[in-house]
């Protein structure tokens, strides 16, 4: 009798204990989630901004894994989350303002899924040519050979707005589409004069760059910066600070916008709200991890100001810490 009084006690503390943990989302009865995050190439900002993610993802829950998926980009990825084929995104502001509303390349199929996690760091808009060639300004490069970005990407677009506002076009210069590393290598080797990067800073390829031979970060004029801010309202003006790139000794003015952590609408609300706490409490950790992402612990950085909706289960987590009082958009 004793032994069966004490089984039946063991099943029920199991039965409890099992209990407990199913309503949590850690619990080890629950199947590991196997995440995938697009990013972009590995020269510029995105792609070690996705690593540092994906390890902090990773190491703050057991039961989430996130590999990462290198791509041409915002717009890729924005393609891909619809799609189905990466569970996580970076995606640009503009691109994600653009895809939700059906605007410029998504005119003909509007992708109304998207949501927002969280804002992780912001992109800048950086100009290098070798100094050699004594280039100041963006507007010098009228008649140059310019690497613009990968076809379709956010940093290609940039480049093509901001060069169109200095009639700077293909009539009068060459714009390739190139990645930021193969545009940095076309610069060390003279193939070409000047090459953009439109990500977090610093920009891998351009400091690898600048640490071959004299380089120069091109300057915008204020009546520039100005049009282009007037012009594009998700752009915002921001500085590239002194010694962000070697031999660069002055502040250069410039512009950005935020780049965002996007998942499909119907990823689970549960799954999002963890992915969003995570992040919420480890920015330091990611500030170490890449200095890009020093801007998610500012107030207000990674919920404020978005272009579009936050995921429900991101949402509600800022609600619960009291950060949001009104609905994002």
């Amino acid at each position: 009798m004793k032994k069966i009084l004490l089984y039946l006690l063991v099943l029920y503390m199991a039965a409890s204990l099992c209990g407990c943990a199913s309503a949590s989302f850690s619990s080890p009865e629950e199947s590991m989630e196997i995440l995938t995050i697009g990013t972009a190439d590995i020269g510029g900002t995105m792609y070690p901004v996705g690593k540092a993610l994906a390890r902090i993802i990773n190491q703050g829950n057991s039961r989430i894994t996130v590999n990462l998926s290198a791509s041409n980009g915002s717009f890729t990825n924005a393609l891909a989350l619809e799609n189905g084929e990466i569970d996580l995104g970076l995606i640009s502001s503009d691109i994600a303002f653009s895809a939700v509303n059906g605007q410029d390349a998504f005119a003909q199929k509007p992708l109304g899924n998207l949501r927002i996690v969280a804002a992780v760091y912001p992109s800048l808009s950086n100009w290098m040519a070798p100094s050699a060639l004594d280039i100041r300004y963006v507007h010098d490069l009228m008649g140059k050979r310019i690497g613009i970005g990968p076809q379709d990407s956010a940093t290609a677009l940039t480049a093509r707005i901001v060069l169109n506002t200095m009639g700077i076009g293909s009539g009068n210069s060459t714009l390739e589409n190139c990645s930021l590393e193969a545009g940095a290598s076309k610069v060390s080797d003279g193939s070409l004069d000047a090459v953009h990067g439109f990500t977090g800073i610093p920009i891998n390829s351009l400091s690898d760059l600048s640490s071959r031979f004299p380089c120069t970060v091109l300057q915008y004029t204020p009546e520039e910066l100005d049009s282009i801010v007037k012009e594009n309202p998700f752009y915002y003006k921001d500085v590239i600070p002194a010694g962000t790139y070697e031999g660069q000794e002055k502040d250069v003015d410039t512009f950005g916008i935020k780049c965002l952590l996007c998942v499909h609408a119907s990823m689970d609300e549960e799954l999002v709200y963890e992915l969003t706490s995570i992040l919420y409490n480890s920015t330091e950790q990611l500030k170490e991890q890449h200095p890009a992402l020093s801007s998610m612990s500012k107030e207000g950085f990674m919920y404020d100001e978005l272009p579009i909706a936050l995921h429900p289960g991101a949402e509600r987590f800022y609600k619960e810490k009291g950060l949001l009082h009104v609905s994002a958009p």
